[in-house]
């Protein structure tokens, strides 16, 4: 009896490890910073960062985050400054290879205007 009481009290712990491994070895959604990447991406356009389809959703959000008193996105790999202006923000980014990109966010309008 002592010895099927250790078998299940073992067995019970397997599945633990099991399942710890398969949600390492599983693949995982999509993280936040990859919203902030989109985001650059998108700024860096030439013309309206909404240009191409894929950019609508990104930036839309952008918009909305910031109406409601969020802040930029993330992005591995890629430095972004903000600093707030009158009416809305200033925006540096800087690459991994050290080149900047400079943008002028306006808020009231929603328009973006490099710099």
């Amino acid at each position: 009896m002592r010895a099927l009481n250790r078998f299940a009290a073992t067995a019970a712990g397997f599945p633990y490890p099991v399942a710890a491994l398969i949600a390492v070895a599983t693949p995982q959604p999509a993280l936040a910073s990859d919203w902030g990447c989109q985001v650059i991406l998108c700024l860096a356009t030439p013309g309206s960062p909404t240009t191409y389809a894929e950019c609508v959703p990104p930036i839309t959000r952008l918009w909305n985050v910031l109406a409601l008193g969020g802040s930029f996105p993330t992005c591995t790999g890629v430095g972004i400054r903000t600093r707030e202006t009158r009416h809305g923000y200033a925006l540096t980014v800087t690459q991994a290879d050290g080149s900047t990109s400079r943008y002028a966010l306006d808020t009231r309008t929603r328009t973006v205007t490099p710099q």
